[in-house]
């Protein structure tokens, strides 16, 4: 094991309407909020200054800001607007734009990791990074393919067999200027979509996660069967999974403890191991432990769930 085999933990920024320079995706999703507009039960609004979807609960509805508490409640909050969506932390809620999706972030501060989870039907993502303060500006530029592999190795399954498409594109070389202006290109088919765009100051522990570690999923779905005996499978969400046991140095003991108690309940991205891609989540920690239980080494036991 060696410091390359370090676990990387990533904290994303908060994008803010300061930071989101500029994308080619609209914000109109449905018509914006307007004081003196009624209602129907059911219609849907937007409001830019929140950048959320509501959808009225009642009919008569007018003159009833959707961010303020009412008793009866009129408003009901649905999500993000589609602009917004790869920023609320959550993988589930998605940016969909034809064949190409562009945002352009000034965060202000040092980037060294930059995710992009949870893509459907992309082929490629580009990030380039230019810095006003360097010359030349451009400072950064790299591709990510994220065309379908074979799920085996073989001629055969190269040509013939099933293919795994590629859902996360991970910069993780990226180096971090303060002034850094980031473009982000996605690219790919007529049902484009990405869950997730996070930036964060990437930190590193440890010297590498021991063999034993376990990977897998927690799937909500439901089976149901019906009073003639039929079982219908309900396909719902699931969250990826991991439990494993990190060895780290002596002085690492204390910075890792103050670190995790700082993430708690914080959806974070964990990049757990470079060589298997089912390591790499975003989510929380549920437990750790750390066993001092060497002189110069310990052992630290973590259990993360992913986000849906």
């Amino acid at each position: 094991m060696s410091d390359a085999n370090a676990i990387k933990i990533t904290q994303p920024i908060t994008i803010t309407d300061s930071i989101l320079s500029s994308t080619d995706v609209p914000e109109n999703d449905y018509p914006v909020w307007n004081v003196g507009t009624t209602y129907a039960d059911g219609d849907r609004v937007i409001l830019t200054s929140t950048h959320r979807i509501y959808e009225s609960l009642l009919g008569s509805n007018v003159g009833n800001d959707p961010t303020v508490a009412s008793t009866p409640a009129y408003w009901i909050e649905v999500g993000p607007t589609n602009r917004w969506a790869p920023f609320d932390t959550s993988i589930s809620t998605s940016v969909v734009q034809a064949t190409s999706i562009t945002y352009t972030l000034v965060p202000g501060t040092p980037i060294n990791m930059l995710a992009i989870l949870n893509i459907n039907n992309g082929t490629q993502a580009t990030v380039t990074i230019n810095s006003p303060s360097q010359s030349p500006t451009l400072v950064y530029t790299k591709i990510i393919s994220l065309n379908s592999l074979p799920l085996v190795a073989g001629w055969w399954s190269w040509f013939f067999g099933s293919r795994v498409v590629q859902t996360q594109a991970i910069f993780d070389d990226i180096p971090p200027y303060s002034d850094g202006i980031f473009t982000i290109t996605i690219e790919g088919g007529a049902d484009l979509s990405a869950g997730v765009i996070m930036l964060g100051q990437q930190q590193t522990f440890g010297l590498g996660i021991k063999y034993g570690a376990r990977v897998g999923i927690q799937d909500y779905s439901r089976k149901e069967t019906n009073d003639f005996g039929d079982t219908v499978l309900v396909q719902r969400a699931f969250a990826k999974r991991a439990n494993v046991d990190l060895f780290l140095q002596k002085f690492e003991v204390d910075s890792i403890q103050r670190e995790l108690s700082r993430i708690r309940a914080t959806p974070v991205l964990w990049i757990l191991s470079n060589d298997y891609e089912s390591t790499t989540l975003f989510g929380f920690y549920k437990n750790f432990d750390i066993l001092i239980n060497y002189p110069e080494h310990a052992d630290c036991t973590l259990e993360i769930e992913g986000l849906t």
